[in-house]
């Protein structure tokens, strides 16, 4: 699934909020007629949170396991995880071994981007590090195990190569990765959930209510 395109209001009810994929004629609270009435809180799209990370350049990404995040997660859900190079190819290491490809697998992930300027410099050395942390020995489908040489291995031993002091404080283990605010802050979690709750909501007839938490 792509975007949806969820819209979010909010009319007679204060502290609930409507999400819905297309805006409704009536209030399924009030039963009023919305089409010209003053509401608390005017329609806006919720933002998408996901990207297709063929079109995200020089980038950790991030998935679940198996599915994508609309459909299959869940908070207990196996994050994968994997790099992309500056013409959008991903790089990843899992059961079947070390891949490069522009899998659609990949097509809703979330991208982190560990570097705040990536200069055209930057960009070449990230990329023949990438290249030679690929062509490792070490990425062989007999290597492999789930716990202790997975896709976490393979993301750390390239963003350890690239030898970047501002890295130096989240390289130490697979949590350090991702539970740091820089490689996936608990905004982006936050964003995840509310955003998949969303969808949820919008399929129920359209709109139904959903509590506020803000």
């Amino acid at each position: 699934m792509c975007d949806p395109g969820i819209i979010c209001f909010q009319h007679c009810q204060k502290k609930e909020k409507v999400f819905c994929f297309k805006f409704p004629d009536v209030c399924n609270f009030c039963n009023a007629q919305l089409s010209n009435v003053e509401l608390r809180i005017p329609p806006f799209r919720i933002p998408y949170p996901f990207r297709d990370a063929t079109k995200e350049f020089n980038c950790i990404i991030i998935k679940p396991t198996h599915g994508d995040f609309l459909n299959n997660y869940r908070n207990s859900s196996d994050l994968h995880i994997g790099v992309t190079d500056s013409a959008g190819y991903i790089y990843e290491y899992d059961v079947n071994g070390i891949t490069k490809s522009k899998t659609q697998a990949w097509y809703q992930c979330l991208p982190i981007k560990v570097m705040d300027k990536m200069n055209s410099s930057l960009k070449i050395y990230w990329d023949e590090i990438l290249h030679n942390v690929f062509d490792q020995n070490f990425w062989t489908i007999e290597r492999y195990d789930s716990e202790e040489h997975n896709c976490y291995s393979f993301v750390l031993a390239f963003l350890r190569s690239l030898h970047l002091q501002e890295l130096d404080p989240y390289l130490y283990s697979k949590n350090n990765l991702l539970s740091t605010v820089c490689f996936f802050p608990s905004s982006n979690c936050c964003k995840i959930h509310k955003f998949i709750q969303a969808v949820e909501s919008s399929k129920c007839n359209c709109s139904i209510k959903l509590h506020s938490q803000g």
